[in-house]
């Protein structure tokens, strides 16, 4: 079963009504290593994203 994830970004290309559609999804603490440790979730970013055209 798939896991479902829920996206508030509407500009982005794997947006559909509040759900994600990407195959894969990539998250990481902005501008640092890949083994980072966020504190706040206004730390983290979705490398996932694509600006919809």
């Amino acid at each position: 079963m798939a896991t479902k994830v829920y996206c508030r970004v509407a500009n982005c290309v794997h947006w559909d009504s509040n759900r994600c559609t990407a195959q894969e999804i990539t998250i990481a603490v902005e501008g640092t290593p890949s083994n980072a440790s966020a504190i706040s979730d206004r730390e983290t970013e979705c490398e996932t994203f694509k600006k919809r055209d």
